[in-house]
């Protein structure tokens, strides 16, 4: 299942570039009708050439090319036929209009302690009770632990999986979605177990973790009766999540970024095709939403291949979120100040 990352450049007139090309067209109109008219020009003085300014000082009609701004081995292939609408869309795109809570909300969103989670009111009715909603490959702790509908179902294909290729039957998830005060009390419980320098390290802060999100599980091993670790049988997890839209979130070398101590049981959902390029660039989260920075709408889109499907990817900073008219779309908050927006090709 490679993936394949390939740039290109959107481009279309500027406004100011618009208004040359039409004031030369009217001028080549002009020099056309007077050559047809039968009379002869006035010849031009060199008076009137110096106070024109010369040869050397005739108007710039060239359109700047901004793939001479785009990295090596990007390709300039346009995604639009550079017409705009009156409000500056391409066509072929309209506007959504997004609020703060939505920024909050979609499968790419970063959640830490930096960038808290909001509730959104309706959560808990969007949540799916694991141990109802699991195929048999793996189990679950008990009948309250829940997870969006997403991370189930992209679980349970991953665990399939697992055990189709020789893993046992053998791995649970002991936790899904928590709590504001659920969060709390694990923090709490923490610093006055083993110290508040330990809790900060381990444990989010209420507000903070991903588990709020509905996207995050922790997974347990029955064989060694601890935390799953991505080793022996369990490599292949670890090696192939990103292929079902998962990553590991917190590892030792990310810490810096993600402040949180490594937890190589702990599974979060982002989708597909941002697995892959997570996993490929050996991104934390927090690196690969800066990263998307380098790819707005109206400049170089980041596009990339998963099995033959390709999707380009884009991002929208503020609350006024262009997306096409028709076609497959997602559009995801990233928590921080803007919108991932995700097309299916």
């Amino acid at each position: 299942m490679a993936g394949k990352r390939v740039y290109r450049r959107r481009r279309r007139l500027k406004p100011w570039a618009v208004a040359v090309l039409v004031l030369i067209l009217v001028g080549s109109l002009a020099l056309l009708v007077n050559g047809c008219s039968g009379a002869d020009a006035p010849a031009e003085s060199e008076d009137q050439t110096d106070q024109q300014g010369g040869s050397d000082q005739q108007l710039d009609t060239t359109v700047p090319d901004e793939s001479q701004n785009a990295d090596q081995g990007t390709s300039t292939d346009s995604q639009t036929d550079g017409q705009e609408d009156e409000g500056g869309i391409p066509s072929g795109y309209t506007i959504l209009t997004m609020t703060e809570a939505d920024m909050g909300i979609g499968e790419q969103i970063l959640v830490s302690n930096e960038h808290k989670y909001t509730f959104p009111a309706d959560i808990e009715s969007q949540l799916e009770v694991v141990i109802t909603n699991k195929t048999n490959s793996y189990k679950s702790k008990d009948y309250e632990t829940s997870v969006l509908p997403v991370t189930v179902d992209h679980l349970n294909d991953m665990m399939d999986d697992f055990v189709a290729q020789g893993g046992s039957v053998s791995v649970m998830v002991v936790s899904g979605h928590r709590t504001y005060d659920y969060q709390q009390g694990l923090f709490d419980r923490s610093a006055a177990r083993n110290g508040l320098e330990h809790a900060q390290r381990f444990v989010a802060q209420p507000g903070g973790s991903e588990h709020h999100t509905g996207y995050a599980v922790d997974l347990w091993s029955e064989n060694t009766g601890d935390y799953l670790e991505c080793t022996g049988e369990y490599t292949w997890i670890g090696e192939n999540c990103h292929k079902y839209g998962f990553i590991l979130r917190y590892t030792s070398e990310k810490e810096e970024y993600t402040k949180i101590g490594p937890e190589s049981w702990h599974f979060r959902y982002v989708g597909v095709p941002h697995s892959y390029i997570i996993v490929e660039n050996d991104f934390c989260l927090e690196e690969y939403i800066d990263y998307l920075r380098q790819f707005p709408f109206d400049g170089d889109h980041l596009w990339y291949t998963v099995d033959g499907t390709e999707y380009e990817i884009y991002f929208v900073e503020g609350l006024e979120v262009p997306v096409p008219e028709s076609g497959e779309y997602t559009v995801s908050g990233n928590n921080v100040d803007g919108f991932i927006v995700t097309v299916t090709h």
